[in-house]
C-alpha cells in the first residue's frame, strides 16, 4: 500500500517536471496542493494485482501529463501577456516623458536667451518676463506631470491584477483537474479501469 503510494507521488513529481518550464513558485504552490489531497486520501485499496496498476498506470499518467503541460502554456500566457501590457504602457509613458523634456527644454531656452544681455538691467526684465510668462505653464506642467504618474501606476496595478486572476485561475483549474483524476486512478487501482473510460478513450 505505502510502495503504491510512493510510486503515484513520484509518477506525479515526474509529469510535473516533462511540463512546460513555468514560475517555480507557482508550479511549486499548486503541486503541493495536489501532494496535499494524495496525504490525505485513503482511496487506494487493497489491490496489487501489477496488470491492473499497470494498465491504470497507462491510461492516466498521460491525462495527468496533459495537464501539467496545459498548466505551464496557460501560466506562460498570462505572464506574455502581461508583459506586453507592461510594454505597451511603458512606451507610451516614454512618449509622454519626451514631451515634457521637450516642454521644460523651451522654458530653460526663455531665460537662457537673457543671458547674451549684456547690460544687468535688461538681463534682470528679461527673467522676470520670462518668470512671469512662464508660472502657468510651469503650474500646468506640474498638474499634467502629477496626473501622468497617477495614471501610469494605476495602469501597471491593474495589469498585475489582471495577471494575478489569470494565474490564479490556471492553477485552480490544474488543482481541480489534476485532484480529480487523481481520484479516478485511485478509483482505477480498486475497481480497474471502467469500461466507460475504456471505450472514451478507444
Amino acid at each position: 500500500m505505502q510502495t503504491a503510494t510512493f510510486t503515484i507521488l513520484s509518477l506525479a513529481l515526474i509529469g510535473a517536471a516533462v511540463a512546460v518550464p513555468v514560475t517555480s513558485v507557482a508550479k511549486a504552490r499548486a503541486d503541493n496542493s495536489i501532494l496535499n489531497l494524495l496525504a490525505q486520501s485513503n482511496l487506494l485499496g487493497s489491490s496489487a494485482d501489477p496488470e491492473i496498476t499497470t494498465e491504470c498506470f497507462n491510461h492516466f499518467m498521460p491525462i495527468l501529463n496533459q495537464i501539467s503541460t496545459n498548466f505551464s502554456v496557460q501560466y506562460e500566457q498570462c505572464v506574455t501577456v502581461a508583459s506586453q501590457a507592461v510594454g505597451n504602457l511603458s512606451a507610451k509613458a516614454a512618449q509622454k516623458r519626451v514631451a515634457f523634456v521637450d516642454e521644460t527644454s523651451a522654458f530653460c531656452s526663455a531665460f537662457t536667451s537673457c543671458h547674451s544681455d549684456t547690460d544687468n538691467l535688461d538681463f534682470f526684465n528679461c527673467y522676470a518676463v520670462a518668470a512671469s510668462t512662464d508660472i502657468n505653464e510651469i503650474y500646468n506642467l506640474s498638474t499634467d506631470a502629477s496626473n501622468a504618474a497617477i495614471s501610469l501606476k494605476g495602469g501597471l496595478q491593474q495589469i498585475k491584477d489582471t495577471e494575478d486572476v489569470c494565474t490564479n485561475t490556471a492553477q485552480s483549474t490544474f488543482t481541480e483537474q489534476t485532484s480529480e483524476t487523481y481520484r479516478q486512478l485511485n478509483e482505477c487501482f480498486v475497481n480497474g479501469l471502467s469500461v466507460a473510460t475504456t471505450v472514451s478513450s478507444a
